[in-house]
């Protein structure tokens, strides 16, 4: 059992990383390091933290240890380049998430009763409407990244549509929607339009999403365990 290290500690080791990036970056620094920009260096981030869930779903000590890390280096790198480009600083950054993580969590640092998962994510979504910068949002959709994963992406859009009451009742409801749209493809593909081919298998596989989440099911979970067992 590792021994859960102390506050000093994790500074002392955050500081080293950060010594070591401001080293690569420095102008007698590493040629590869100094050429990155926060715009070439996210898809090692994505990357690395793919490997990260890899390693934890395979239950490897070692190898999360050292995921975690390559991850955690990638983010305070990024950080630090923004920095340089005077567009943030790391410790603005921290800063800003540890006041607003303390702002949502009013039944840890105020007098809120939340006594219950479900008490907790109630508060902190009535904690973040209420914030400027999503209070500001014209569209109950924003906010959701066009980066992320396809069907994480048709998640997050179906599930903030509910909420609004743009859903089915029922689950065989939505069901009965993917015979019509799997018909609706076959017909395109009959005709041969790509086109047509592609918005169509789009429409499938959005309303199989939304019939995973009527299930209870989570699309992208799925999708990478039928991937797994082929």
């Amino acid at each position: 059992m590792i021994d859960t290290t102390s506050t000093s500690e994790t500074e002392a080791a955050l500081g080293r990383m950060l010594e070591l990036i401001r080293t690569l970056r420095s102008e007698n620094g590493c040629p590869w390091d100094k050429k990155q920009t926060p715009h070439t260096i996210h898809p090692y981030i994505l990357e690395e933290y793919h490997e990260l869930v890899q390693a934890m779903n395979e239950g490897k000590p070692a190898e999360i240890t050292d995921e975690l890390g390559d991850l955690l280096f990638l983010v305070v790198f990024m950080g630090y380049m923004f920095e340089q480009e005077h567009v943030t600083s790391l410790a603005d950054a921290l800063d800003r998430v540890t006041e607003k993580m303390t702002r949502r969590h009013p039944h840890v640092f105020g007098d809120v009763q939340a006594t219950t998962p479900e008490d907790v994510i109630d508060n902190w979504t009535k904690i973040k409407a209420s914030e400027e910068s999503i209070a500001g949002r014209k569209s109950i959709l924003d906010g959701i990244p066009r980066s992320l994963p396809a069907l994480v992406r048709a998640q997050k859009l179906s599930r903030r549509a509910a909420k609004v009451g743009f859903d089915w009742i029922h689950a065989d409801d939505v069901l009965a929607k993917v015979d019509e749209e799997f018909q609706e493809f076959k017909e395109a593909v009959a005709e041969g339009a790509p086109p047509a081919i592609r918005e169509e298998l789009g429409d499938i596989l959005f309303v199989l999403v939304n019939a995973a989440r009527h299930l209870g099911a989570n699309s992208e979970i799925a999708l990478n365990d039928c991937s797994d067992k082929f």
